[in-house]
């Protein structure tokens, strides 16, 4: 028997090399992909949430305006 490693398993360390790598990077990509779905709920939810806040104040529907002063409580706007 001699040992001149040229049968078949020759290039098996090249193979599980390979397929480590593939495999590797496979977990990393869909750790990724996982993580970005997440944090793509996390901030829309954190939207709808900050929406909906804002139509129950009545802020809706004038941006990012702040809300008028209440009338008859001292000087107005260019006094």
């Amino acid at each position: 028997m001699s040992n001149d490693y040229s049968g078949v398993a020759a290039g098996l360390g090249f193979g599980v090399l390979l397929v480590g790598i593939i495999v590797y990077v496979g977990i990393l990509a869909l750790a990724i992909w996982i993580g970005y779905l997440i944090m793509r709920t996390a901030v829309k939810n954190g939207i709808l949430r900050a929406d909906e806040e804002r139509a129950r104040r009545g802020y809706g529907g004038r941006g990012m305006l702040p809300p008028e002063p209440p009338t008859g409580y001292g000087p107005g706007p260019g006094v």
